[in-house]
């Protein structure tokens, strides 16, 4: 009997042991088995075997006890944070409204959390504890998703703002040499491409914005810095040659054809001091110059500049 005693209060030591010291401070069930073994150590110092062995046993159950407890509030403790953890990222998902742009995958987090909550619910700690992870992990994977897109916006918005900036350089370009007068067709549809470029940027569809920016370019591929023909020309006093309608219709950057002065002089003979006279022109008379071939005209003739020739056919 004695020997059996013995064995069993070491069981109970032992078990007891196992255990952590701060959990045994706040445990009923230690207290109790604390208690139950001082009273089969009296049993046993004073002879009364049966006792002590009951005691011991008494002492072994609530030890047992007490472990279960601490498995129990550690893996509750476990949870705890598993879920705080869940919680806190799925608050940063919530905030950034992902669940607009990812609908599927917000789901399977949700659904993971809200198992965690239902086995937390149940005291099933382990299985709340793996359902909170599954639902960070699943947090951290859409978060991941999420920052991917933020890079290829920022990295969309750069590329369209330098498009844009291109563009509109350009454009401006087009502008200060009056391509909307010397090319109409290729200015008009540099401007419509603009104008959709800006409004993609403002809907902040940037590679929609870079795209229509790049055909800005494409479309004043053609422009070129030319001088257009002039749609003014003062009458000079020329000794050697003096201007007559005749040899200003014959100028390269006129009508290069002398036979088609009777289009200046139908265009400015109302201004004529004789209408009914096409050779009395005098030195610093203004006459309009009328295209002919589709041509672009513009300003007053300046004998500094080197003008196109018009093609004669």
């Amino acid at each position: 009997m004695k020997r059996f005693v013995l064995a069993a209060l070491l069981i109970v030591a032992t078990g007891l042991s196992l255990l952590p010291a701060q959990s045994l401070a706040d445990n009923s069930y230690f207290k109790r088995s604390v208690e139950l073994q001082a009273l089969a150590d009296k049993s046993f110092d004073d002879g009364d075997y049966d006792a002590a062995a009951d005691y011991a046993a008494q002492a072994q159950e609530y030890a047992g006890l007490s472990n279960k407890f601490v498995e129990k509030m550690v893996a509750m403790n476990i949870a705890d944070k598993a879920i705080a953890t869940a919680r806190t990222k799925g608050a940063a998902i919530d905030q950034a409204q992902a669940q607009k742009g990812w609908p599927t995958q917000y789901a399977t987090a949700t659904d993971a959390f809200n198992a965690a909550l239902a086995a937390y619910k149940a005291e099933d700690y382990k299985t709340a504890t793996a359902k909170a992870e599954a639902a960070s992990a699943a947090w951290d994977s859409l978060q991941a998703a999420m920052l991917a897109v933020y890079n290829q916006t920022l990295a969309d918005k750069a590329e369209a703002d330098r498009a844009m900036a291109e563009a509109k350089a350009r454009l401006a370009w087009a502008e200060s040499i009056k391509a909307p007068k010397t090319f109409p067709k290729e200015y008009t549809k540099a401007s419509s491409e603009m104008d959709a470029s800006n409004g993609a940027y403002s809907g902040e569809n940037y590679p929609s914005a870079t795209d229509h920016a790049k055909a800005v370019l494409v479309a004043l591929s053609g422009v070129t810095d030319t001088i257009p023909f002039p749609a003014v020309y003062t009458v000079r006093l020329i000794p050697a040659r003096r201007d007559c309608l005749w040899r200003i219709a014959e100028y390269p950057f006129i009508y290069n054809n002398p036979l088609k002065w009777t289009v200046i002089y139908e265009a400015n003979k109302s201004t004529f001091k004789d209408p009914s006279n096409p050779n009395l022109i005098f030195p610093g008379q203004i006459l309009k110059i009328p295209a002919i071939k589709g041509e672009v005209r513009d300003g007053v003739y300046d004998p500094t500049k080197d003008y196109p020739v018009l093609p004669k056919k």
